[in-house]
């Protein structure tokens, strides 16, 4: 059973039997965020808890379940999407920034009333953003373990447990005992005597291993204490590194079981110390737990994510290496495409199942770094849609096809989108594909101060798309793990006011793009690092090597610096892959698609 499964089986019956439980724990009303106790927007099956409440199928997102009442809240990302899955006889259809929940407990939250929520899977921002709201409306925000959808739900899968294994220097470029001691080191400057955890990409990194628990994600499920000397408890199922104990970097680390979590943190803590953790990725019980055993609180960015962020030589080598692999399984995967299509239409699931398989003949290829979206013509306007297992939509000749794909190496995660089509498109595609590729070609052409928010810059991905009284409501960049999460804090480009300093040796994706509800969905990504250009100044150089739509391309919309862009960018792909194709089809159909403009 998958997320898509777990959705599709929803009924009102589930909605009754978590209203029943609630009412068991004299609960009014239940908070459902998306995440786990990690706060990741990558889950494993057991705890799409959102899914099974709702649903709604989506990777981001939260719930609000009263007695008589519900609410499902998700970004311009899955607004189209929730629409087609979410029952609107039962939930009410906001928007997780233009209608924020505590706007919704306002009309919801009665004088009395009592909202629960779990305290490993709230975050202290969202419990910030509520709490005023529930204290002016004279109700109240309760802890309660176990959570009621694991009550409610009564084939729940088991948590997986998998084995670790070890990642090796020659992959990794520093050992787990340099970074705690960088780690250690920022402790020591802001003060902080405990960091608080959960995050599974950042305990991955700073202790150099790898997993197959979450799908997509080489992550450990696993909680993490670490004290200004670098030495760290920490919280895993012993079972997941089996009798090889001695073959991680766990000097300094003390093994714990996951349940002893909080109590050990209490345990940890004197009156006065100074406890930090972050405002969305750490468990409130944690921040709860921590000031009743006296600690002083700290609310701030986790400065391991700020560190891990930030790639050294060998991780940014590793992820161009991969980018250039999977750029070449692209390649393969758009000729067979363009040749097949040619010839009979094919569903969406089939051209998922052909780059997945392109990929698996690459050296280091582990998994997708996601479920790949693969959305023809309406489907492709849903920014994270997933065929069904029916096989989905068919892709015509006459299809505007959208897909987003990428995948988990030994040496690097790759995420990248093409927007194709098969014949001569009408002129409105051809308008939206350009204005969409005149902001991408803004952006990997800006040259910006190191240090710069990515909300600074977002402007100019969509200024072309403003000029013609178009948007596009999703985040324009993120950042991009080392063989980890394919979207990676803190560094991210978009409308919202994130904080995070974008500065060199990190990556980003530049993926601008326009949709139309029910039509079709254009996005042109690609995954980038982030290079000095001159004394303090940054910009970002292509990994991605992969050609763009020739076929959608205005080129009278086009200025001649950027008509040379486009050139100079396909010169670079082929000059780069042709010698590396061992197909003479796709070889030829490289040369022909990278053709001067």
């Amino acid at each position: 059973m998958d997320r898509l499964q777990i959705a599709a089986g929803w009924t009102p019956a589930r909605l009754a039997s978590l209203r029943a439980e609630m009412a068991q724990s004299g609960l009014d009303g239940f908070i459902i965020p998306r995440w786990d106790a990690h706060q990741s927007e990558y889950v494993v099956v057991a705890d799409e808890r959102l899914a099974w409440a709702t649903g709604f199928s989506g990777t981001w997102g939260l719930a609000v379940v009263t007695r008589d009442r519900a609410a499902v809240f998700v970004d311009g990302r899955y607004t189209v999407q929730a629409a087609a899955e979410v029952s609107t006889a039962h939930f009410e259809l906001q928007h997780l920034y233009d209608e924020p929940v505590e706007r919704w407990l306002a009309g919801a939250a009665a004088r009395g009333a009592v909202f629960g929520y779990d305290p490993l899977i709230l975050n202290p921002a969202l419990y910030a953003q509520i709490e005023p709201t529930m204290i002016e409306q004279g109700a109240s925000l309760r802890a309660v373990s176990p959570n009621p959808i694991d009550r409610a739900w009564i084939d729940r899968p088991d948590t997986p447990v998998k084995p670790a294994f070890p990642f090796p220097l020659a992959f990794s470029g520093e050992t787990s005992l340099s970074k705690r001691q960088r780690l250690a080191e920022r402790l020591r400057a802001a003060r902080i005597d405990l960091l608080v955890e959960t995050q599974t990409d950042n305990i991955a990194w700073l202790l150099n291993w790898r997993g197959d628990e979450v799908p997509d994600n080489p992550v450990v499920q696993a909680f993490m204490l670490v004290d200004a000397t670098g030495a760290i408890d920490l919280f895993v199922d012993a079972r997941k590194l089996g009798d090889a104990v001695a073959e991680f970097e766990l000097d300094g680390v003390t093994l714990h079981a996951p349940s002893a979590f909080l109590q050990r943190l209490s345990e940890r803590l004197k009156r006065g110390e100074r406890v930090s953790m972050d405002p969305r990725f750490s468990p409130v019980g944690a921040a709860t737990t921590a000031r009743e055993a006296g600690a002083t609180v700290l609310i701030e960015p986790d400065p391991l994510t700020a560190l891990k962020a930030v790639k050294n030589p060998v991780e940014l080598a590793g992820l161009r290496a991969a980018s250039k692999r999977d750029s070449i399984a692209w390649v393969r995967f758009l000729a067979w495409l363009d040749a097949k299509i040619a010839a009979t239409p094919i569903s969406e699931m089939d051209a998922e199942e052909e780059i997945l398989r392109y990929r698996g003949e690459l050296e280091h290829f582990v998994s997708p770094s996601f479920r790949t979206i693969a959305g023809a013509d309406a489907n492709g306007a849903m920014c994270h849609y997933n065929a069904p297992a029916d096989g989905g939509a068919m892709i015509q000749r006459d299809s505007l096809f959208l897909i987003d794909s990428g995948g988990q190496y030994l040496d690097g995660t790759t995420d990248t989108t093409r927007t194709v089509c098969f014949d001569e498109p009408p002129a409105i595609w051809k308008k939206h594909y350009t204005l969409v590729l005149k902001g991408h070609i803004r952006l990997a052409t800006l040259r910006f101060p190191d240090g710069t928010r990515g909300y600074q810059i977002d402007a100019f991905a969509r200024e072309a798309l403003w000029a013609h009284g178009l948007d596009y409501d999703h985040g324009t960049g993120h950042g991009v793990g080392h063989f980890l999460s394919v979207h990676e804090h803190p560094q991210r480009i978009g409308k919202d006011p994130v904080m995070a300093p974008i500065t060199a040796g990190m990556t980003l994706t530049n993926e601008p793009g326009y949709y139309e509800a029910g039509r079709y969905g254009i996005r042109i990504e690609n995954l980038c690092e982030v290079v000095e250009d001159g004394a303090g100044f940054i910009r970002l150089r292509d990994m991605t090597l992969v050609p763009l739509d020739r076929r959608l391309i205005d080129a009278d919309l086009l200025t001649e610096q950027e008509r040379a862009w486009v050139d100079g960018y396909h010169a670079r792909v082929r000059s780069e892959l042709a010698d590396l194709i061992s197909d003479p089809f796709a070889t030829d159909w490289l040369i022909a698609h990278t053709a001067p403009l």
